[in-house]
């Protein structure tokens, strides 16, 4: 038989199946496996929109996985459940109908406060967008302004980007300034002189640090603005009511983290400003934390210390730190066990207090505190002027500035404006 009737009477050779068609189940569980590894790390559902890059963040701590940094160009969510959406639509939503002719403002600060990281409490990161929210688009507001977030991440370690993003958008988008700038630190200092070398202005809402006008090296910043006081300011006021109220013996707890610079200026200026001599110092830095918050770490801190200034019987504690940690301090001071000798003590501080606005003290435990702080301003100061001949429209320009903001967008009345730190 020839070959060619040979194969046609016994059919095409078998050949056996490959490796891949005999485990094509298990090959298409791996593939499978290793895509969902891919989403995982990639996550392309949480992207964070024009203007925005995600970066890592502590699920455990700010109830997401990732943050978004940069500006916010569409005023969309900025992590997982994101508490700010409710104003970040009403921004969008207001963005929307500011017509051609339209000029922007851009609010700076951290939104997405890590309480193991940052000093500063989410609420008051949000009674800062209602502010400026209230701001931008009053009752009788004129139309044509524009308001984008801008967030550069815990202790502004993102700046760059956010530098990057608001200079690439400023024509685009007709950036006319960036206001609030957070707080006083060493990396919102090079971005606020980044944005000045590009042309930009800046006004420092929040800021109190002596040396926010200049940049890293020392060198003016141009077009930046403060509206508060600096810390020296401040300083000199508690030093001349500390002088006044007879208080002798003052001790100081300050912050010495070289990144915050409102602490160690705040420190410098009362030591160079009190009139009475401080007789004992402490200080406090906090490194990052992986297993409990910022908080509840320096309540630790705190409370070993108490036999320390028990021993050192301040009438005084003169506080160079974050309003956050100060609550710590005062848990510790008043709870942790009676002193001989030291029934009551003053704890004096400046503006950043204001941070804990709405949280309960326990003052009078085992030891009495005194409370005080610097404050810029405070709404019953107006009613001084309304008989002040020398000032007859003060409180008149006051009741209708309230009247104008007060109320807007359905925000509390507590919330009207912010103060520097």
């Amino acid at each position: 038989m020839s070959e060619a009737r040979e194969r046609a009477a016994t059919g095409p050779p078998v050949r056996p199946r490959g490796w891949a068609r005999r485990h094509r189940g298990l090959l298409i569980a791996v593939v499978v496996l290793l895509l969902g590894a891919v989403l995982v790390s990639f996550r392309p559902w949480e992207s964070c929109g024009p203007g925005l890059r995600a970066v890592d963040a502590d699920e455990e701590s700010v109830g997401s996985s990732y943050v978004c940094v940069g500006l916010n160009l569409d005023s969309g969510p900025m992590r997982d459940d994101d508490p700010l959406d409710p104003l970040e639509k009403l921004i969008k939503s207001r963005n929307e109908t500011a017509g051609d002719n339209f000029k922007t403002i851009v609010v700076l600060e951290n939104l997405a406060p890590d309480p193991k990281v940052d000093s500063q409490p989410f609420p008051f990161v949000r009674r800062e967008i209602q502010g400026a929210i209230t701001a931008a688009w009053p009752k009788n507001g004129p139309p044509g302004i524009k308001l984008l977030l801008a967030n550069y991440g815990s202790n502004a370690d993102h700046w760059r980007v956010v530098a990057e993003e608001i200079v690439a958008a400023a024509g685009a988008q007709r950036i006319v300034a960036v206001t609030d700038v957070g707080t006083s630190s060493e990396n919102s200092r090079a971005l606020v002189a980044e944005l000045s070398r590009h042309g930009i202005a800046t006004i420092g809402a929040t800021v109190t640090a002596d040396n926010m006008n200049t940049d890293p090296k020392g060198a003016r910043i141009d077009n930046f603005f403060r509206v508060g006081p600096t810390n020296t300011d401040e300083a000199r006021a508690a030093a001349g009511y500390i002088a006044a109220h007879g208080f002798r013996r003052v001790m100081m707890i300050q912050g010495v983290s070289k990144e915050d610079t409102y602490a160690t200026t705040l420190a410098d200026a009362f030591q160079n400003s009190s009139k009475v001599p401080v007789i004992f110092t402490k200080t406090y830095d906090v490194k990052p934390l992986t297993d409990t918050s910022r908080e509840t770490y320096l309540r630790g801190l705190f409370s070993r210390w108490h036999n320390d200034i028990c021993g050192a019987k301040p009438d005084l504690i003169y506080f160079a730190g974050r309003g956050l940690d100060l609550g710590a301090l005062v848990a510790a001071l008043a709870g942790d066990g009676a002193c001989e000798g030291l029934d009551t003590v003053t704890v004096m501080t400046g503006d950043d207090a204001s941070t804990l606005a709405g949280k309960p003290l326990q003052l009078n435990k085992d030891i009495s505190v005194k409370l005080r702080y610097t404050a810029l301003a405070y709404p019953d100061q107006w009613d001084m002027f309304a008989a002040d001949p020398a000032h007859p429209t003060y409180k008149k320009n006051h009741d209708n500035f309230v009247a104008e903001f007060t109320g807007t967008h359905g925000f509390p009345r507590g919330n009207c404006g912010t103060v520097p730190r």
